[in-house]
């Protein structure tokens, strides 16, 4: 039975990862960084925030294929390196940034932290207890706009077992009825659940879990809290009231208006049809629409805020996935060989300018493809293929028609 090194492990996780389409962090930490300038600007927002200020996020561009969710896999283990706890998530038909508590539920229980493999946070939570909460900003009168989530918290230092599994529950966005949280309150804290000046609203408190996570990572030690958002044009495929609400949701994520108090940066990456079918074409203008829609209904100020997303979307702050050729691309396919022949233990070589010639004028993502697929054929039959890219037709973002 042949035996595998632990180099040669690594080396086949990365190909096997590569061979699925999906960027882990092993493939991302073996390949070389084909867009130095961009996570240099990612490294030096990382780095401010490290020193205790909040930046502001970002977006990245780029077609289909050009990297954006390999750029997101990288800045990933950046961000854990670094001493961040990190969320990486990819948007979807059922989940949305246009209802915030949804997609809360989505991003917090896939917290990553630089110690642990498992996801969550409650490996740091468990190390904690209600005295530490004095030396943190989560008893903070008014930090959030409702107290509920900081009480839940609290709440969790003071129980044990299945009590304190539910309460974990509800800070990660699974809402416990309200019978069973005074329940809990009333047999931990041996008083009834205080009554708050507003009730609790999920679409105008949701903001008060992401904040009370936050200070939550502060409270074990970590640095903050990274947001990485993929596929963001899917917001596109959204009635129009709910694609108003997600680009107001993402302004806030960001921190554009520059009031975010919690420590959250956030990174969203969108192909760029979402600015051709929606933003400037395909009859929905929303870059000029919006603004006017959220002036009629929420007043000019929140209009102006609307303006101040789609001019920072677009603007100098935000970065591109840009197509790589050239030696960038030589020195990608070169680590790909390096890699599949110690996968493998083989001999690998090719001729990658041939393959780049064949291919044609192609995302990175394709050129990866097709070196993995000329590599396997090699290696498996020992034949040497020339290999073509057939184009692929795809849909314009289309607006759902339920609202």
């Amino acid at each position: 039975m042949e035996r595998y090194d632990s180099e040669r492990l690594v080396a086949v996780n990365a190909v096997e990862s590569l061979r699925a389409g999906v960027p882990t962090r092993i493939s991302t930490r073996e390949l070389p960084d084909l867009r130095p300038a961009l996570t240099g600007s990612i490294r030096t927002d990382l780095l401010t925030f490290s020193e205790g200020r909040i930046p502001r996020g970002r977006m990245i561009w780029g077609q289909y294929g050009q990297g954006k969710t390999h750029v997101l896999t990288a800045v990933e283990h950046m961000a854990l390196d670094l001493g961040f706890a990190v969320s990486m998530v990819s948007l979807n038909r059922e989940v949305s940034c246009h209802n915030l508590l949804p997609f809360y539920g989505r991003v917090a229980p896939r917290v990553r932290i630089p110690d642990s493999t498992m996801l969550g946070l409650e490996r740091g939570l468990l190390q904690k207890t209600a005295e530490d909460l004095a030396d943190s900003p989560l008893q903070e009168p008014e930090r959030y706009c409702h107290p509920l989530p900081a009480l839940v918290l609290e709440d969790y230092f003071h129980t044990t077992g299945e009590d304190q599994n539910l309460l974990y529950g509800e800070l990660l966005g699974i809402r416990l009825p309200s019978p069973e949280l005074r329940r809990i309150h009333r047999q931990c804290r041996q008083q009834g659940l205080p009554k708050f000046p507003i009730p609790f609203k999920v679409q105008e408190h949701a903001t008060a879990y992401f904040g009370v996570m936050a200070d939550a990572i502060r409270l074990c030690g970590y640095k903050g809290w990274v947001i990485l958002i993929d596929e963001v044009e899917l917001t596109g495929r959204l009635g129009l009231l709910s694609r108003l609400k997600a680009y107001r949701n993402l302004h806030w994520l960001l921190n554009w208006s520059g009031t975010l108090q919690y420590p959250i940066y956030t990174l969203a990456a969108a192909a760029t049809r979402l600015q051709d079918d929606i933003w400037y074409g395909g009859g929905k203008d929303d870059r000029n629409q919006m603004p006017r829609l959220v002036s009629e209904k929420l007043g000019e100020e929140a209009g102006r805020e609307m303006e101040v997303f789609f001019e920072r979307a677009i603007g100098n702050e935000s970065l591109v996935a840009s197509p790589v050729d050239g030696e960038d691309l030589q020195g990608l396919l070169g680590a790909l060989v390096v890699l599949h022949g110690r996968a493998y233990n083989w001999p690998a070589e090719f001729d990658m300018r041939q393959l780049v010639r064949d291919v044609g004028s192609q995302p990175v993502r394709t050129y990866v493809r097709a070196a993995m697929e000329a590599l396997d054929l090699q290696y498996v039959y020992n034949e040497k293929a020339r290999l073509v890219a057939s184009i692929l037709t795809e849909k314009t973002l289309d607006e759902e028609e339920v609202e």
